[in-house]
């Protein structure tokens, strides 16, 4: 099955709506939103830039995000950015 150039992962990523989590490391700036198929998009910008690119589709079950692309180390932190913000918002 092919997906359409309007249905691709970045595409139905709304980066003018508030992100999930959003969480800036060692000078990048990382934001989470609900993604393509049930996924968890992890996009990333430089500080200056106001354009964001998708890095990574990750998972997320509640407690734990799996995002194989990225670092260990981010998707730790980027994992206690998104449980924060779901904590806060319950």
């Amino acid at each position: 099955m092919s997906v359409s150039p309007s249905e691709t992962p970045e595409s139905t990523i709304d980066y003018d709506a508030p992100p999930a989590a959003e969480l800036e490391l060692d000078g990048t700036q990382y934001r989470l939103d609900p993604g393509f198929r049930g996924v968890i998009a992890v996009s990333a910008r430089t500080p200056g830039t106001w354009s964001w690119s998708l890095v990574a589709q990750g998972r997320w079950d509640g407690v734990r995000l799996k995002a194989k692309e990225l670092h260990r180390d981010i998707v730790g932190a980027l994992e206690k950015a998104l449980r924060a913000a779901v904590e806060e918002r319950a």
